[in-house]
C-alpha cells in the first residue's frame, strides 16, 4: 500500500507550542483509546487550561494514525497543498465541497479538481471540509451538507480534510449540537471518521486500509483575523 509523502511541513507548518503540548500531554495509554467513552452519559472530565481540547484532539487523531498538519493561514495551506500534489501526483483532486472550491478561486489557486467520481482513476485523493472535530476520540464529523457529495469521504482511497480551531468540540454530544445549531436539523448522511479504516486478517492482525479510507490528512488552519 503506497504512502503518501508530506514533506517539510514540521518546518513550515508546525507550530513549535503546538507540538511541545501534544507530546507533554497525559493521555490515556490503554491499547482500547475509546474503552472509557461512554456517548450516553457526559462524564468526560473538563479540560485544563494546559490540556486544551485542541490539544487532546491532535494527540487522539495521531492516535488514531492520522496525519495531522497545522497552518497559521489559508495561503500556507493553499500553497503546501500545492506542493503535496506535485509530490504525489494528485491529479485531478475529488473535490464536491463548495467552501473548499470557493477558498481556492478566492486565493486565484488554479487547483484542479473533478466532481464527477466515476471518471477518476484508482488510488482516488479527495478533499472536502468538515462539520467538526470530537476531542474527546479524536474523530472527524463530515457529512453530506459540507461536503457536497457522500462520495467525497465513503469512496476516497486517501481524505483530505480541511478544519479550522473552532470547529473542535469536546464530545458527541456537542458535536450533535454543534451540527443541529448550524442546519436546524441533522443532514441526511453524517459519518464519523477516526483514522483510516481497520480490518482483522490473518492471525488477528489489524490492517490498515485495506478496505475503506488507506489514508487521513487533516488540516488544520488558524482563524485569520
Amino acid at each position: 500500500m503506497k504512502k503518501f509523502s508530506f514533506t517539510g511541513m514540521n518546518e513550515r507548518t508546525n507550530k513549535e507550542q503546538i507540538l511541545a503540548k501534544v507530546r507533554n500531554a497525559v493521555m490515556s495509554k490503554d491499547e482500547n483509546i475509546f474503552s472509557d467513552v461512554n456517548l450516553q452519559n457526559d462524564t468526560w472530565k473538563p479540560f485544563t487550561e494546559e490540556d486544551g481540547s485542541e490539544f487532546t484532539f491532535i494527540d487522539r487523531f495521531k492516535k488514531n494514525d492520522g496525519i495531522f498538519i497545522y497552518f497559521e493561514n489559508d495561503s500556507n495551506f493553499i500553497d503546501a497543498l500545492k506542493q503535496y500534489i506535485t509530490e504525489n501526483e494528485w491529479k485531478p483532486l475529488f473535490c464536491t465541497s463548495r467552501r473548499i472550491k470557493e477558498l481556492m478561486q478566492n486565493h486565484n489557486a488554479e487547483i484542479e479538481f473533478c466532481d464527477d467520481f466515476a471518471t477518476l482513476p484508482k488510488n482516488t485523493v479527495c478533499i472536502t471540509d468538515c462539520e467538526c472535530l470530537i476531542a474527546q476520540t479524536g474523530s472527524i464529523v463530515v457529512s453530506d451538507r459540507c461536503a457536497g457529495s457522500v462520495e467525497a469521504f465513503a469512496l476516497a482511497d486517501t481524505l483530505l480534510v480541511y478544519a479550522k480551531p473552532s470547529q473542535i468540540v469536546i464530545g458527541m454530544k456537542d458535536a450533535l449540537g454543534f451540527i443541529r445549531e448550524k442546519y436546524g436539523k441533522m443532514p441526511d448522511t453524517t459519518t464519523i471518521i477516526s483514522g483510516p479504516s481497520r480490518s482483522i486478517e490473518f492471525e488477528n492482525q489489524f490492517i490498515l486500509g485495506a478496505q475503506g479510507i488507506k489514508q487521513i490528512a487533516l488540516f488544520l488552519v488558524d482563524e485569520e483575523i
